[in-house]
């Protein structure tokens, strides 16, 4: 999931305004009359401007006459003479502030058409001087201003420095909403401004006055959403692109930035309604690519890997796709087809690290741990090599935990330690690392000095329950046979503290190490010894999942099974989707071949919830065994082989085979359960056994394989 993470870097924005079309070129738009007849209010008349004086009522008939027989030349196309006409008028009316504003409009389209830009940029400078007298006459007027505006907008896009005519036509337009808010074009002409100037925050608050006061109006949606998610407010552009797929259903890219933001907030079923809902197949390579990423972070394998199986095609050069596409056959445990098509992605670039990690648990599921080896010990090799550092450290780490996997913790150490001693005291960026080198001390008989060293590391940070830590401490503890020491630390920690003790991130962190320190006591087997802090805990903090998971387990492992499978039973009512309960209480069913019907339903929901899980898969197979339906069984566990290096799963695997007759694929099988360290060795070999004598007691002449 890690490596789909740091791959799902989509250009959310810029896709938007690209393919929403939303953001018209404001100037253009606005110069052309397109969203409004005439526009807005300009900053102040310029300061030598004579100041209009009212005209004798015989000038202003006279200035009637001449204004109209402007209007009637203009309509003719007489414009030298429709703009000698309006000079008339204005010569005998000054104050005649309408005249102006059309004289201004008037000028404004003469100065758009211009046949050179200095005849452009004077009749534009005219026209904002026009309106600005206009203004001056009739101060607030929403038309005096929408003319200030166009004119400005217009002169902008004529000239070098604009900042000043912008500035004009951004106060023009403001004064239109502060006068006439409900006029829409200008509305949305000063939202588009600001949108453009990067001003998305005022952006956002233009818009959504206008679809406060025109609610239906759903190209102020699409702003909106634009504007919003500039500002960084994904969530509220959520609902106007709700706004806009509702009104416009087959708008592709409103459901697509729809669904980006859902898979943010994790409603990944939601986006893909959202997307699949479309009235016709999805065209865009993104917004497909975008329901393939959905479909396989909710477990649907099989549509996504048809989906992606369409986009190889249609996108062949497409590297996110093309490792989608890997790791959906990984989930589908389809390895050799994973490794085809990822391992040609290794480029040598940093990118590689996570990359080269997901390749070598390919190889290590397909049995080819050499070769799993080699390529995180050369990746770490070539990163150091490179100062890549940091990078270097987390394929490094990956390196021990392979060797881990592989039972070999001399290597383990060695791997680990560099990463150990080169974070001093305090550990603070390799605590990881330390706990798997804890590992490796313990696992070779130094489990004190491993102790030491956390006891140290956590002194260090200042923090002696850090849980990551504690955990690890009360592990070992209980391998060291400290186990009352251990309980004791949980014994602390179970109770919460007294109401406003610590405040309650003091508490969530306080709980967070009780939980943890109690899986490390598990860990070590001791489980018995964590039921009464447990008890206590739970009693406490009842709605606490993973607490009431954590007792059911430890009742089951004691011994208790009834109290356990009503613990789980009551959990499960609460929670029933919490896929651990019902892996695990699916699981103890089937190893006592109770309730097989209801246990096989619950591992194969968890599986459904988890569907890479390896334990959960070997749980379904495991129970479609002990329901005598082998054939699906085999295919079942080999999947889970194919998931997980575990000896559990081909021990099963092991059984499975011998009960279809496959002497040669079980005895393979229960010899890898050996090989990777079986939890019942002797078990597995008394199978070998019974299987050998009877094969030769079948064939004594076969050769065993």
């Amino acid at each position: 999931m890690r490596l789909l993470a740091s791959v799902l870097r989509f250009s959310r924005l810029s896709r938007l305004s690209r393919l929403l079309r939303i953001r018209s070129c404001v100037v253009l738009t606005l110069a052309c009359g397109l969203l409004a007849p005439a526009f807005v209010r300009a900053a102040e008349p310029p300061r030598d401007a004579p100041t209009p004086t009212a005209a004798e009522p015989a000038n202003r008939a006279g200035a009637a006459y001449h204004f109209s027989v402007a209007k009637m030349l203009m309509d003719e196309g007489d414009y030298r003479g429709a703009r000698g006409a309006f000079e008339q008028a204005l010569e005998l009316d000054p104050s005649a502030a309408y005249v102006r504003i059309e004289y201004a409009e008037f000028l404004s389209r003469l100065g758009r058409f211009g046949r050179t830009a200095e005849e452009r940029k004077t009749r534009l400078e005219e026209a904002a001087e026009q309106a600005a007298l206009a203004d001056a006459a009739l101060p607030g007027n929403a038309d005096a201003l929408r003319a200030i505006a166009a004119a400005n907008l217009a002169l902008a896009a004529e000239i070098p420095d604009r900042a000043e005519a912008m500035a004009k036509a951004v106060e023009a337009l403001e004064g239109v909403r502060a006068v006439e808010p409900h006029d829409v074009r200008s509305m949305l002409s000063l939202g588009q401004i600001y949108l453009r100037r990067g001003q998305a925050a005022e952006a956002a608050d233009v818009f959504e006055s206008v679809v406060d006061t025109t609610p239906g109006y759903l190209p102020a949606y699409r702003f909106l959403a634009e504007a919003l998610l500039e500002a960084g407010r994904r969530a509220d552009a959520a609902g106007a692109l709700r706004k806009v797929v509702e009104g416009e259903p087959e708008n592709e890219a409103a459901r697509l930035a729809l669904a980006e933001i859902l898979a943010e907030q994790g409603e990944h079923q939601e986006a893909i309604d959202i997307l699949q809902a479309h009235p016709a197949p999805l065209e865009s390579v993104e917004a497909r690519s975008r329901l393939a990423t959905e479909l396989y972070l909710v477990g649907d394998l099989d549509q996504a890997g048809d989906l992606l199986g369409q986009l190889a095609g249609d996108a062949p050069d497409s590297r996110f796709i093309r490792l989608l596409h890997g790791l959906v056959l990984s989930a589908q445990a389809r390895n050799e087809e994973a490794l085809a098509t990822l391992e040609p992605l290794l480029d040598g670039g940093p990118g590689d690290a996570d990359l080269a990690v997901t390749v070598s648990e390919l190889l290590l599921r397909e049995e080819r741990e050499d070769e799993a080896v080699d390529m995180l010990r050369d990746t770490v090799n070539r990163l150091e090599e490179d100062g890549s550092g940091a990078v270097a450290a987390e394929v490094r780490l990956a390196l021990g935990r392979l060797y881990a996997n592989l039972g070999r913790w001399q290597e383990v150490e060695e791997t680990t330690a560099p990463l150990v001693d080169g974070a001093g005291d305090d550990g603070t960026e390799s605590v990881p690392a330390l706990l798997l080198w804890a590992d490796a001390l313990a696992e070779q008989g130094r489990g004190e000095a491993a102790l030491d060293r956390l006891r140290t590391t956590a002194a260090g940070r200042g923090d002696e329950t850090e849980p990551a830590l504690l955990s690890k401490q009360v592990e070992l503890l209980g391998l060291l046979g400290r186990t009352q020491k251990a309980v004791d630390i949980l014994s602390a920690l179970a109770d919460p503290r007294e109401e406003g003790e610590g405040g309650e991130e003091g508490e969530d962190a306080r709980e967070d190490a009780f939980l943890r320190a109690t899986e490390g006591l598990h860990r070590s087997e001791h489980y018995a010894e964590t039921i009464v802090p447990l008890e206590r805990f739970v009693a406490g903090r009842p709605d606490s999942v993973i607490g009431r998971f954590l007792l059911g387990a430890a009742r089951e492992r004691s011994g208790r099974r009834e109290e356990a499978v009503a613990a789980f039973r009551a959990l499960l009512q609460d929670e029933p989707d919490f896929h651990p309960a019902l892996n695990y209480l699916g699981y103890m069913w089937i190893e006592e071949g109770e309730n097989l019907d209801e246990a096989v339903e619950m591992v194969g929901r968890a599986v459904e919830l988890d569907p890479d899980n390896g334990a959960y898969v070997d749980s379904l197979g495991w129970g479609l065994f002990q329901l005598g339906r082998y054939e699906e069984a085999r295919d079942t566990l080999e999947r889970a082989a194919r998931l997980a290096q575990d000896p559990t799963i081909y021990e099963h695997l092991g059984d499975v085979y011998a009960a279809l007759g496959d002497a040669n694929g079980a005895r393979r099988a229960y010899r890898r359960a050996m090989a990777l360290e079986a939890d019942d060795p002797d078990e597995v070999a008394r199978k070998l056994s019974d299987l050998d004598s009877q094969t030769a007691a079948e064939s004594p002449d076969v050769e065993r394989h």
